[in-house]
């Protein structure tokens, strides 16, 4: 068997991602935190732009979806941030969008007024 001459480069990669960590005390289910955005687009390329947003998952889901501003509040984002995730984890709930590289990774003064918004209803239906 001959060697390949190009290899995969595998190993660490220049991907980040800034979490938002919501603590919780008490016991939870998992299933009522899990959410994520399902983006509807319009145009192609650079000009691609997010033109609405839902929440798909569990109870949460359907709390965030009934947020009219927070909706209007993720839609003047640009594109590659308007995809978000809320998790569950031992501790708590953790928010974060996706995977950037090093030039890329920033939080923006309205993404962090997103993830406030999102954190506060995590907080209510704690």
């Amino acid at each position: 068997m001959a060697q390949d001459l190009n290899p995969l480069p595998w190993g660490a990669q220049d991907r980040y991602q800034a979490h938002f960590i919501v603590k919780a005390q008490n016991p939870i289910n998992f299933d009522d935190f899990i959410a994520r955005t399902r983006v509807k687009t319009a145009g192609h390329f650079a000009g691609k732009k997010a033109t609405d947003v839902e929440w798909v998952g569990g109870e949460l889901a359907g709390s965030l979806n009934s947020d009219a501003d927070l909706k209007a509040m993720i839609l003047k984002l640009p594109y590659k941030d308007s995809f978000i995730w809320v998790e569950p984890t031992k501790n708590g709930m953790r928010i974060h969008g996706k995977w950037k590289s090093s030039q890329d990774l920033g939080i923006t003064k309205d993404l962090f007024e997103v993830y406030d918004r999102i954190a506060s209803h995590i907080r209510k239906n704690l």
